[in-house]
């Protein structure tokens, strides 16, 4: 973990640019000390202060004893600033102070908490204090110079002190509320952001669980209405024959034809009820499903199957079934269309990232006029849906790979070894 965050997004980029504007501010005010003091050293050694604060700027300390030295070396550079300003030079640099001090203050807001914010505008505050109090004599304003016509009392300078030190605490005040405005309302529309992609989730959740319930629905029409007229189809079709005379050959032909397609007919609404109504993979793991579907669909085609499945268990519900679908349309289309002898599934879990490929030896085919397949666009809306990616690769001759990049939410378990593992030909 980096213990420093660079300054990237808003509104910590544009906080930034504040910062540089009022760092630019500053410089410009040493301008005049180099033309009115030349060869001072001293107004060097400022502008090296404010050019080590504005390169600090760029990264932010996370952590707590980061955040303490960070903000310890920033309060050390204005004490140095403020030390130097015994000199003459320095001392028409002064007015910098206030600006670097804000600096400062808006940095902690970035960092710190409440308290953290309060305690370093204290200081400060404390030190822009002592430094007026204690460093020359602050310039009146013209104006109040022509009115006394003498010099000021002592107690009038002290007075304006005074004021100054409370406008630059209302300053401070100012910035602390606003920069923390500006923050409340970064972090509400980072919340915002989480509670908008949870919800999302949540809708997707909801939307596969009516999809589920729609299809029980269907199953179960499907088998008290349809499943129902076939059974008793086949039962009157049964008792025909068996009263039939036995010269009726030809009608006995049909009558037993029309059995069999009754039959046929029944175990395929059977077959359909059962993939309606459950689940395909019926409770049992993705890593344990996968390969029986593998090897089934290879069994009956005569293809070599080639499999490894690395996957940390359990999955979410939507994830395995999409991978389970997509991983059964590859298999369906390259047992109808590849004449492939080799078969490749690869389903592993790399850091957040599900990675699923596919890839035979079939003799492929050319991507760009397959428009039309259902099973194609399926794999990839079911990718799309689940935030991820379905590519597919192929050409005449040269096989197909199908590769699937769906997100993983992290989890601490390990991923379950390997069940099977072969050397694919190149």
């Amino acid at each position: 973990m980096k213990s420093d965050l660079t300054r990237s997004h808003t509104p910590l980029r544009q906080l930034l640019y504040v910062e540089w504007v009022l760092l630019g501010m500053a410089v410009l005010m040493t301008l005049p000390s180099f033309v009115f003091y030349p060869g001072q050293k001293i107004v060097w050694a400022w502008v090296g202060m404010i050019a080590g604060l504005a390169v600090m700027g760029l990264h932010l300390p996370r952590r707590r004893p980061y955040k303490i030295g960070y903000t310890a070396a920033e309060l050390g550079l204005l004490l140095s600033l403020a030390a130097l300003s015994s000199s003459q030079a320095s001392s028409a640099l002064l007015p910098l102070l206030p600006l670097l001090g804000l600096v400062v203050v808006i940095r902690s807001c970035q960092i710190f908490q409440v308290w953290g914010r309060v305690a370093v505008v204290a200081v400060v505050f404390l030190l822009h204090g002592t430094v007026v109090f204690a460093f020359g004599d602050v310039p009146l304003p013209q104006m109040v110079v022509e009115h006394l016509g003498t010099a000021p009392a002592r107690w009038q300078v002290n007075a304006f002190k005074t004021n100054l030190i409370v406008f630059f605490g209302l300053v401070l005040v100012f910035v602390l509320l606003l920069v923390d405005a500006l923050l409340s309302v970064y972090h509400s529309q980072q919340d915002l952001a989480v509670a908008h992609e949870q919800l999302r989730n949540y809708a997707a959740r909801i939307e596969s669980q009516a999809t589920l319930q729609e299809r029980n629905r269907i199953a179960r029409e499907i088998h008290d209405s349809l499943g129902h007229a076939l059974t008793a189809q086949t039962i009157l079709l049964e008792n025909a024959l068996l009263f039939l005379p036995p010269a009726a050959d030809r009608a006995r032909d049909y009558l037993r034809t029309a059995t069999q397609s009754a039959y046929q007919a029944l175990r395929e609404v059977s077959q359909s009820v059962s993939t309606l109504r459950t689940g395909a993979l019926q409770e049992v793991p993705l890593s344990k499903a996968i390969p029986v579907l593998v090897k089934e669909i290879c069994q009956s085609a005569h293809i070599v199957p080639d499999y490894l499945i690395e996957l940390p268990e359990p999955l979410a519900e939507d994830l395995s079934l999409a991978l389970f679908r997509i991983v059964q349309e590859a298999l369906t289309n390259t047992v109808k269309h590849s004449q492939a002898i080799l078969v490749q599934v690869r389903l592993v879990a790399k850091a957040d990232r599900l990675h699923l490929q596919v890839r035979d030896n079939g003799k492929g085919f050319d991507p760009s006029k397959n428009t039309t397949g259902f099973g194609l666009r399926g794999m990839r809306e079911r990718a799309a849906a689940l935030g991820g990616t379905c590519q597919i690769w192929s050409a005449p001759g040269a096989g197909c790979r199908i590769s699937v990049v769906l997100p993983l939410p992290a989890a601490p378990i390990a991923p379950v070894a390997p069940t099977a593992l072969n050397d694919y030909p190149n």
